[in-house]
């Protein structure tokens, strides 16, 4: 014969019920958001010659913080010299513009039971964001190898040493031109008379270079009266909106200038603007770090740099190829909605093509010949 539940009793069953519920989808969500599930992520990879106890889901750490999970594990295509073992890493989105050109990977051991993570770090903020998805995997520390190249160079030492007392033995035991040019006065008084020969053809030479210096600076002169016009008339109205004054868009002073840097051949199928299929996953990879920066009166710039030593290009056709290949380029960033910064915000994109010319710039790490140049420029 059953019995029902008083009020009470089915309230309490119910509120067990409940509570239940909630502390399983609250276990549930926590396991999901340490593997990740509901964040949003990337992708990067990195190459080691061996990964050992290394496997599916292994934690990647970023200055010891846990930043995601080795998602993919690629044998080498071909065996041999340089041969890599390649992990896929998938990483939280936050560290995205995080992690810079000189970042490495690393397999570590973590705690008693040894097991495996990737350490990553990060590298210098100096050397600019990290292109082209992949890390540099260094190789773990190893007592055994580090002790025989300490040995090694100690034996390498006491070889230069005992080579160093032979020398100096033999100088001291000979007779022959080398303790001659040692001990010969007239050597001496030779040599002093030719740094005074010297010190006066540096002094003739030095009046020369200082009436070069003055027809140069009158040169300068007139060039700056021709640049000052220019500027004038690329600042008339209408006008300037056609003309692209390349030092104002590249150099800024007051804002933060965070660089991107590729080889045109990356990008671009040989000798046209037209992208090709690995460009556009490059530049596809690139968005994340575009889009991660939200303020609203930063803008993109993409400048394309032509190899000024190409005799298949005259000044003029390089310049408009690479005015169309940066066209190309924020084409592709519109198609992927770099340029919304919200519902109605627009961020300003500018192609710059400088076909021969060099950068204003002196770029910490030098550009290719012919490159392809993405800057973000934020006010500080």
């Amino acid at each position: 014969m059953s019995q029902s539940l008083s009020r009470w009793q089915a309230i309490l069953l119910g509120l067990v019920v409940v509570l239940s519920l909630a502390v399983g989808v609250f276990g549930i969500a926590r396991i999901a958001h340490k593997q990740g599930l509901w964040a949003e992520t990337f992708e990067l990879t990195a190459g080691f010659p061996e990964v050992h106890d290394v496997t599916l889901g292994t934690p990647v750490r970023i200055r010891g913080l846990d930043a995601g999970q080795v998602v993919g594990i690629e044998y080498p295509e071909q065996d041999g010299p340089g041969a890599e073992v390649t992990l896929r890493l998938r990483l939280e989105s936050r560290f995205a513009n995080r992690l810079y050109a000189d970042a490495t990977a690393q397999i570590q051991t973590s705690g008693l039971l040894g097991s495996r993570v990737i350490a990553v770090h990060p590298g210098n903020p100096e050397r600019g964001i990290l292109t082209g998805g992949r890390l540099r995997g260094q190789k773990p520390f190893n007592l055994d190898e580090a002790v025989a190249e300490v040995r090694g160079t100690a034996a390498e030492l006491r070889g230069l040493a005992n080579e160093a007392k032979e020398l100096v033995k033999d100088v001291r035991e000979s007779n022959g031109t080398m303790m001659k040019l040692l001990r010969d006065d007239d050597l001496y008084q030779d040599a002093k008379a030719l740094i005074s020969r010297a010190d006066h053809a540096i002094g003739t030479l030095e009046g020369e270079v200082s009436g070069l210096r003055g027809f140069v600076q009158d040169g300068r002169e007139t060039l700056r009266s021709v640049r000052q016009g220019t500027d004038a008339l690329g600042k008339m109205p209408i006008v300037r909106n056609y003309v692209e004054n390349s030092v104002e868009l590249l150099v800024r002073p007051n804002h933060h200038r965070t660089s991107w840097m590729y080889k045109t051949g990356d990008l671009f199928e040989p000798g046209t603007a037209t992208l090709s299929y690995e460009g556009q996953v490059h530049l596809n990879n690139l968005t994340h770090s575009l889009k991660a920066n939200g303020h609203k009166q930063a803008d993109i710039v993409v400048a394309a740099f032509w190899d000024p030593s190409d005799k298949t290009q005259t000044p003029a056709s390089a310049l408009e190829l690479t005015r169309r290949q940066a066209e190309a380029v924020i084409a592709h960033f519109k198609i992927c909605n770099v340029h919304k910064i919200g519902t109605f915000s627009r961020r300003k994109l500018t192609p710059l093509g400088m076909g021969i010319s060099p950068s204003p710039v002196v770029e910490v790490e030098p550009l290719p010949c012919c490159a392809i140049q993405v800057l973000l420029f934020t006010p500080y």
